[in-house]
């Protein structure tokens, strides 16, 4: 399996039009127009997600709608990808969709990096806002993975123009 690993892009503060939630905070402007160009560079290098899975977070919706319209495959929310993901729940979550080869998931920080260092046997890996993450790994389990590349969102811009 290859294992597409996404950072949401550049969300809005938690603040009054947010009604100081975390849930609702929506890509800036600006962090959608980067999230597209950085889409743009995931299409040049030739990935195409069967599935994209992503946290029902708004701000984790939008960046997967912008990477859905860039590269296709089926697109959906599960609550398991939300922050405090853990290996364990994104494993749970590709197994539930059967068996595909090539899935993206979108989460959040700091889960996302710690279930990306698990897979790939420890540590952590720097996830920045847009970052991309691609896992090559034979099942969902600590250690099984092997980090194939690792993508700055600034790295995938640059490719998508």
């Amino acid at each position: 399996m290859i294992l597409l690993l996404v950072r949401h892009g550049v969300a809005e503060d938690a603040g009054a039009d947010t009604g100081y939630r975390d849930e609702p905070r929506a890509l800036t402007e600006e962090g959608a127009a980067r999230m597209q160009q950085a889409a743009r560079g995931m299409a040049a290098l030739g990935l195409v997600p069967e599935l994209i899975l992503t946290s029902p977070l708004t701000r984790c919706v939008q960046t997967a709608e912008i990477v859905h319209a860039a590269l296709g495959g089926e697109l959906e929310a599960d609550a398991r990808l939300a922050p405090g993901m853990e290996l364990e729940d994104l494993a749970d979550a590709v197994a539930d969709r059967g068996d595909p080869q090539v899935v993206m998931a979108c989460s959040h920080q700091p889960g996302l990096s710690i279930a990306a260092g698990e897979l790939v046997g420890g540590g952590t890996i720097e996830f920045r806002k847009g970052a991309l993450a691609v896992v090559e790994t034979p099942a969902l389990r600590a250690g099984r993975g092997v980090l194939r590349a690792l993508y700055p969102p600034a790295a995938l811009r640059r490719l998508g123009t």
